[in-house]
């Protein structure tokens, strides 16, 4: 008998329109996992929809109207009931300063630059879904190692 697949749950937040449906679109073609996406093009609407539903990962574009996907991500890992929710960051600003900033300030669990493959999206997400599940160990120490 097949087994069936877990659903991930996941929100997606970014202001533009055709980079959500993109990103969505790459999300669908996994062919190892399946997602239930929400796409969310404003900030306060994600952050009350994340606290609300705790999905199991959130896609966080940092240029965002109103509150900042860095806002947002330090919002949701200051909560306790929010804390565990996976966040990748993604973002244009491909500097060493915006991603020390992301994993270590704000404490988002990875920080993608875009534009960015779709190997390249279903390999992070890969990595932070066995970082939950325990089969990857995570240590933020060696994350800050890498910008010293």
């Amino acid at each position: 008998m097949k087994e069936d697949k877990k659903i991930y749950r996941v929100m997606l937040v970014d202001a533009d329109d055709c980079s959500a449906r993109l990103i969505e679109a790459m999300l669908l073609s996994d062919e190892e996992r399946k997602y239930d996406i929400r796409i969310f093009s404003n900030s306060p609407g994600a952050l009350k929809e994340a606290r609300a539903s705790i999905p199991d990962f959130l896609i966080l574009d940092i240029n965002m109207p109103i509150m900042n996907g860095f806002e947002i991500c330090q919002n949701l890992k200051s909560s306790h009931e929010t804390k565990d929710i996976l966040i990748m960051l993604m973002t244009a600003y491909n500097s060493s300063f915006a991603q020390y900033d992301g994993l270590v300030t704000y404490r988002a669990d990875c920080y993608i630059a875009k534009p960015f493959s779709r190997e390249t999206l279903v390999r992070n997400i890969e990595n932070l879904l066995m970082i939950k599940e325990g089969r990857l160990p995570f240590n933020r120490n060696n994350l800050i190692s890498n910008f010293i």
